[in-house]
């Protein structure tokens, strides 16, 4: 197809009254001669955002597009944990947990040390709750439990297994008349330079290539950049040391499209790595967070070396400064059946031991010393370690480190002392960037003045603004299917 590539505009565009008009920068045109298809949401990505978005348009019956550069659905929605993070429900209720919005964004506000935003947070608490009502109220999805994680001061992780969630929405569209365009990747997007605004989007099918028009919206889904290097060593080199485990199309695409309009971008500086993963490189997307039952976390040296109540990404800063970052989650039985009973990743993870059966990633043993021993550290300060650390249980402090939580207030440290005993050797990996897009609380994305790109959207992965300095479990999954349906009614009343 032959297009009119305009290149860059020049400021004459924008003169208007005498002032040159920010959006007018430099947008880059790239107009086809016809467009191939239009709608009046485009959505760009089938993660949990895009996905959600899709099934807000179906709800509002408006008419929509998806496309997807993967063979399948999911990005790193699929991989995630499960927990979807949300207050005030019904399953909550029914453990006699009183939460609302304003303690969650009390929790999110310290979790992230302020350096996110109250508005973005206060738009996502809103806008993932009416999803996760519409997904168990009209689609008849249940959690299959609740539970407290990193950065809650109560419970309100609500668990799901992910495909379900995914395959469920990916149903409801298909119910309703709509596909998926799988394999098909966005490249470009294209700006009317009239009108100065995104107008819709050009896409890569195999030797194909076709310009789709979005009348009211171009919705970025498209995920973070955990899979690229070049970014990486870019924003944040520590990370680009680190394993990645993000979905495998998380290689900054969206990022990149819309910086190319000027896009601004938020918390760039706080991207971070999640502990507790094995260290073998067999894939497993799963982790164990036994610290949030009441391990302690020891280096190669046998010694405590964080407060591990501390949210997970904190964590990894922690297990990163340590030497050959070689550190171990110290557990006993009854730590393990709590944990087992608190996320489903640890039910299968922990679960594997049950009836006296080996793994190859987690040690047990009757005592501590032939623990160490299995596990190759100094079982005489792994003992000594541990009969401190019961020690100040005891006595309801911890002098060294501070912890007086099971994780960020909620729970009691619990003493390391009922046989058998667990050393699970743990990692950081590259889970995801949480950070990107500046956008604003109707997920509009914002250009480098602060002013919003007409046209343009954004939810999930690809954004920044609502974890801030660290992160809560649950809430990078409910930040992109809440914003995702933002993007959609907001785009739609544009």
């Amino acid at each position: 197809m032959v297009t009119n590539r305009r290149g860059f505009l020049g400021g004459i565009l924008g003169l208007a009254g005498g002032t040159l008009s920010i959006s007018a920068y430099a947008l880059p045109s790239l107009q086809p001669q016809k467009w191939d298809e239009e709608s009046d949401i485009v959505i760009l990505g089938a993660g949990g955002g895009g996905l959600a978005a899709a099934v807000t348009c179906v709800a509002n019956k408006i008419p929509f597009k998806i496309f997807e550069k993967q063979s399948f659905i999911g990005g790193s929605s699929l991989l995630c944990g499960g927990a979807w993070s949300v207050c005030g429900t019904e399953a909550q209720r029914a453990k006699g947990i009183n939460d609302s919005p304003d303690k969650f964004l009390k929790d999110m506000l310290e979790v992230g040390k302020y350096k996110n935003s109250p508005e973005l947070v206060k738009a996502f608490i809103s806008a993932t709750r009416e999803h996760y009502d519409f997904m168990t109220k009209v689609r008849g999805l249940s959690p299959t439990f609740v539970s407290a994680s990193a950065g809650m001061s109560l419970p309100r992780a609500h668990y799901f297994k992910p495909a379900d969630v995914l395959g469920n929405m990916k149903a409801f569209i298909e119910e309703n008349g709509f596909i998926v365009r799988l394999n098909s990747k966005a490249d470009r997007l294209v700006v009317d330079p009239m009108l100065q605004r995104v107008t819709g989007v050009r896409i890569l099918n195999g030797d194909k290539t076709i310009f789709v028009k979005a009348n009211k919206g171009v919705i970025l889904c498209t995920g973070g950049f955990s899979r690229n290097p070049q970014l990486l060593e870019k924003y944040n080199p520590l990370m680009a040391k680190v394993d990645p485990e993000g979905g495998m199309g998380n290689t900054g695409d969206g990022l990149l499209m819309a910086q190319l309009l000027g896009a601004d971008t938020q918390d760039m500086n706080f991207i971070k790595a999640t502990y507790g993963y094995r260290l073998d490189r067999k894939y497993s997307p799963r982790t164990v967070h036994a610290y949030y039952g009441g391990a302690i976390l020891v280096n190669q040296e046998g010694r405590r070396f964080v407060n591990e109540s501390l949210p997970y990404k904190l964590l990894a800063d922690a297990a990163l400064a340590q030497k050959d970052a070689r550190t171990f989650e110290v557990f006993d039985e009854p730590i393990r059946q709590q944990r087992m009973k608190s996320r489903l990743a640890e039910r299968d993870l922990l679960g594997a031991m049950n009836d006296g059966k080996e793994v190859d990633y987690c040690f047990r043993a009757q005592s501590l010393e032939e623990a160490a021993k299995k596990a190759g550290l100094p079982a005489e300060i792994l003992i000594k370690t541990v009969d401190d650390y019961n020690k100040n249980v005891s006595n309801g402090e911890d002098p060294e480190f501070g912890r007086t939580s099971l994780t960020s207030g909620f729970g009691t440290p619990q003493k390391i002392q009922t046989a058998p005993f667990y050393i699970y050797p743990a990692k950081p990996r590259l889970i995801a960037t949480y950070c990107g897009l500046r956008i604003d609380p109707h997920a509009r994305v914002l250009d480098v003045y602060g002013a919003p790109i007409a046209g343009l959207y954004a939810c999930g992965e690809i954004t920044g603004g609502v974890h801030g300095a660290a992160y809560m479990t649950g809430t990078a999954w409910g930040k992109a299917m809440g914003f995702g349906r933002i993007a959609v009614l907001h785009a739609n009343r544009s």
